[in-house]
């Protein structure tokens, strides 16, 4: 897949029509998972259902922004065994699912929740692996009108009709920093312009989807080493806070690997030492 375009090409849509998603498209999503979708985590176990329409009345008040629901013809559940990493990987691995939807010409959301035991009953899913990600995904409505989601506040979203919808999200010089948090001397010099494929990395990590369209994290480039950030963030709670990290290490993974190959991240202890901001966390280190 042509990665940078996917992202490019790829949004949230949050109206759909009634056509099914037919059955020789499901098999190829479900091909796809089985044997070509990345993985951050390989070893961590993951399971992959598919939901149709019969899922929107089940979930309603187990997901979805303050319990408005995307109501869709499918819906992706990714499960994952428990494990440091669990979240990241879940964000990696639904991502890499969104984007082979968008190559397929098929639209689709991300859904926030809370509780994955919630999920799980409501989806009668019997499985000791925890429920780690949610996509409803369909044909989208073609029309110049979009659902907006205005968040007023943390319990106040008021959902209307609007003629665009607008994704505040942040640019490439809000985002990667020079040795120092906020720092954006010299970035322009290390990663290039928009043919080079460094800053096409980087730009692909601005066009990440995340909770609220918050993206919390950055990145700084120190010594050679491309170090991921995590921002503190009032808004957004560890569960969306941790897929938003992998959606973002896929974006970048993904693209950057189109002229550098596979690229390998550390985490943990081996994440490469620099001095933050209170608050702060050093999420993972790669050399491109």
């Amino acid at each position: 897949m042509n990665y940078s375009a996917l992202i490019q090409n790829r949004k949230s849509v949050r109206e759909f029509t009634g056509k099914k998603v037919p059955a020789t498209a499901l098999a190829v999503i479900g091909a796809y998972y089985q044997n070509f979708c990345n993985r951050l985590v390989p070893e961590l176990e993951t399971k992959l259902c598919v939901f149709g329409e019969e899922a929107r009345e089940a979930l309603e008040g187990a997901a979805g922004y303050e319990n408005y629901l995307v109501g869709a013809p499918n819906y992706l559940v990714l499960l994952s065994a428990k494990g440091d990493l669990a979240g990241e990987n879940a964000g990696f691995i639904m991502e890499d699912m969104v984007l082979k939807l968008t190559d397929m010409e098929l639209s689709c959301c991300w859904l926030t929740f809370t509780d994955s035991e919630k999920v799980k009953a409501a989806l009668a899913i019997d499985s000791p692996l925890d429920v780690a990600a949610i996509v409803a995904f369909g044909q989208g409505v073609r029309t110049t009108k979009r659902l907006r989601v205005n968040v007023l506040s943390m319990s106040n979203v008021d959902v209307s009709a609007q003629r665009q919808y607008f994704a505040p999200k942040r640019g490439l010089h809000d985002m990667v920093f020079m040795d120092t948090w906020g720092n954006c001397d010299g970035v322009d010099t290390y990663i290039g312009f928009y043919d080079d494929m460094l800053w096409e990395a980087f730009y692909a990590t601005t066009l990440s989807p995340s909770y609220l369209n918050r993206q919390p994290y950055g990145f700084i480039i120190h010594q050679g080493e491309i170090i991921l950030v995590r921002a503190p963030d009032s808004y957004t709670g560890e569960i969306d806070a941790k897929l938003g990290l992998g959606i973002v290490l896929l974006h970048f993974s993904c693209t950057a690997a189109q002229w550098a190959g596979k690229i390998d991240w550390n985490f943990g202890a081996d994440v490469a030492k620099i001095h933050l901001p209170e608050g702060y966390e050093a999420v993972a280190s790669c050399k491109v």
